[in-house]
C-alpha cells in the first residue's frame, strides 16, 4: 500500500492529517523531557509529574504497536 504524494510538495509545513510513528514518538519523548525538566507545569508536585511521565509512558507503549 502505497500513500499518495502530498498535494503541495514544495510546502512542507503543510499537513495532509497523517502523522509519521517517529515524529509523534519524538514529540512525546520531548514531552516527558519538558515535564522532567519543569519546563512545563512547572508548580506541579513530584507525585503530579510521576503520574504525567507514567501516562506518557502508556501512550508510547500504544504507539509501539503500530507498524507506521
Amino acid at each position: 500500500m502505497t500513500r499518495p504524494d502530498p498535494p503541495y510538495p514544495e510546502y512542507p509545513e503543510y499537513m495532509n492529517g497523517r502523522l509519521k510513528k517517529i515524529d509523534m514518538e519524538s514529540r512525546l519523548l520531548k514531552i516527558k523531557k519538558g515535564i522532567d525538566d519543569r519546563h512545563w507545569f512547572r508548580d506541579w508536585s513530584p507525585k503530579e509529574r510521576w503520574a504525567a511521565q507514567q501516562a506518557l509512558n502508556c501512550a508510547l507503549e500504544v504507539l509501539d504497536e503500530y507498524d507506521y
